[in-house]
């Protein structure tokens, strides 16, 4: 192995020296032909020396954002002082509409593959099983029997590079490709069920290498989702049957792929840390701290669907952040005027947007009257964008939109004119405006009884279920032992927290209790910094049970609030 590596690193030095005295469309040629070789014979000694996937992507990652970066180092500074000062500040982005052709990332995923299908197949199993299980009780027998992703690797043949240095991160976009045989057995009660025989994946997958430190390996984590949904197709066999289960009769195929197509979509991620030094709660996108209120006020020159009355009964789907609300129906109108408020909470993740889809409302079904959308970004960047959008995919239409960033506060004295604010610019047909926002995160337990499942060789498991009003949160499940990791993270919006109370379950996969508390958001009113971070005693029949949260108060208020004019 020793020597495998020092023939990599005199290849390295050669190519170095080589690229050096050649021109520049022979060095090019040159270059390309040894980013091939290298990442051969890295993925041969990765394998070889069972060397993680992650370190092997890392290293291709940081080479790559090195090659991007190089020739901006390298140019002359013609630049004035102050734009460069700018410039030094925006993270360097590649253009949106340019993917860089990358060859060499194929034989890259052809020699990661069988090691890369290990990974998928444990996180299949270790992590998605679970999932399914907690999800429903008629899904707590559900498992994968047998994973075969086949010898046909991914195609990964376009990549663009982000480095945003302020934020310490690098963001690195794959557009794949994958059109393949496999074999997964879905099995209930350990008896086969369902195939899927073979899956086409087609979209743009999305990496985060942060935050970059000084230290070896270089970067705390790697994250991983599709900024927008991808193309999924599934060949089944025994779908029939899996329809067959109780509770799962009314799903169709569409809906299975619905689900399965959105599981990694933003906001939606996953990250794998890297270094055991690193703590991934601490990445500046793993909380939501951005709170937005949205107003839908109205729409002009909609299309008309009814041939009859040469109008529309028009609506909007917003969509952002995970949530879904959609406005009141508006009859026979081709100017509607809603005037309607809707809340959401976003993170930092990069590349999130608030969608907008106008529907003509019909019986037999939903007409679409054209869309829009907003970039976060944009959002958080002037704290309001108020203006009217031009609906895509139609003739005509304009939308007319408000959306604004709310302040956290941490002042509980804030409270009171905030919400004598909130009723005096509530729309009469909007639901009442938050107040505040509770984070709540879910570190661990000890104690818990352990329940194991009857008739069934799985492990028992712990899920989260907190209520806060009429909001309802379900997290889980994890490995229970009795002393689960959960480390999930829960934000509420809160319309009023004097009067509320944030109610939590640990239940197993049957949805039996194995310990619940009640804690008053009152109390964290007055807790220093409206913060409570402590081991809370839970109701339950085993002694000594507790989990450790930290539970956060922030008082929400326009960005104007505490403006003087």
């Amino acid at each position: 192995m020793l020597l495998l590596m020092i023939i990599l690193f005199v290849l390295f030095l050669f190519f170095s020296l080589f690229s050096l005295i050649m021109s520049d469309q022979t060095q090019s040629l040159g270059f390309s032909f040894t980013k091939c070789i290298l990442f051969v014979l890295l993925g041969f000694s990765g394998g070889y020396s069972g060397l993680r996937f992650a370190y092997i992507a890392v290293g291709l990652v940081m080479w790559y954002w090195y090659k991007y970066r190089k020739p901006k180092a390298q140019a002359p500074a013609i630049k004035t002082e102050d734009k460069a000062k700018e410039l030094a500040k925006a993270p360097h982005k590649v253009q949106d509409d340019q993917f860089e052709r990358v060859t060499c990332l194929t034989v890259f995923m052809e020699n990661m593959w069988p090691y890369l299908r290990q990974y998928l197949v444990k996180f299949l199993k270790q992590k998605i099983q679970p999932k399914l299980r907690s999800r429903s009780k008629y899904l707590r027998h559900c498992s994968f029997m047998d994973i075969d992703l086949g010898t046909k690797p991914p195609q990964v043949n376009h990549m663009r590079v982000q480095s945003d240095l302020e934020k310490k991160q690098i963001i690195v976009d794959l557009k794949i490709s994958y059109d393949a045989p496999v074999k997964v057995n879905i099995g209930f009660f350990e008896r086969h069920v369902a195939t899927v025989n073979s899956i086409k994946l087609e979209g743009t997958f999305r990496i985060i290498l942060a935050p970059l430190m000084g230290n070896a390996p270089l970067v705390g984590a790697m994250t991983f989702y599709f900024p927008q949904r991808p193309e999924l197709q599934l060949e089944w066999t025994g779908f029939t049957r899996l329809l067959s289960i109780p509770g799962v009769q009314r799903l169709t195929q569409k809906m299975v792929v619905d689900k399965i197509a959105t599981f990694l979509v933003s906001p939606k991620h996953i990250t794998k840390r890297i270094t055991s030094k690193f703590d991934v709660t601490e990445l500046h996108f793993k909380e939501r701290k951005n709170a937005l209120r949205i107003h839908v006020l109205g729409a002009k020159n909609l299309v008309a669907k009814d041939f009859i009355t040469k109008k529309s009964d028009p609506f909007v789907v917003i969509r952002g952040g995970g949530k879904t609300f959609k406005t009141s129906v508006i009859s026979k109108t081709l100017n509607p005027r809603w005037n309607q408020i809707f809340e959401i909470l976003f993170s930092e993740l990069p590349g999130q947007e608030i969608v907008f889809e106008v529907f003509d409302r019909d019986e037999a079904r939903d007409e679409p009257l054209g869309s829009c959308k907003i970039a976060v970004s944009q959002v958080l960047e002037r704290k309001c964008i108020n203006k009217w959008f031009r609906l895509e995919k139609v003739q005509s239409g304009e939308l007319h939109i408000k959306v604004e960033t709310l302040r956290l506060l941490s002042d509980p004295v804030k409270l009171d004119k905030v919400l004598q604010l909130n009723e005096q610019i509530q729309p009469p047909k909007s639901e009442e405006l938050s107040s505040a926002v509770l984070y709540t995160i879910i570190q661990k337990g000890r104690g818990l009884p352990v329940i194991r499942p009857k008739k069934s060789n799985l492990n028992p498991l712990a899920k989260l279920q907190v209520t806060v009003g009429d909001t309802v949160k379900k997290k889980g499940g994890k490995k229970n032992n009795g002393e689960p990791e959960f480390k999930k993270r829960m934000q509420f919006l809160i319309k009023d927290p004097l009067g509320e109370k944030m109610k939590l379950k640990v239940l197993n996969e049957n949805n039996k209790i194995l310990g619940s508390l009640s804690v008053p958001l009152s109390n964290i009113m007055a807790a220093k910094d409206m913060t409570i971070e402590e081991w809370f005693p839970l109701k339950s029949k085993a002694k000594n049970s507790e989990v450790l949260l930290k539970l956060q108060l922030r008082i929400l208020a326009p960005h104007t609030f505490g403006v003087k004019p």
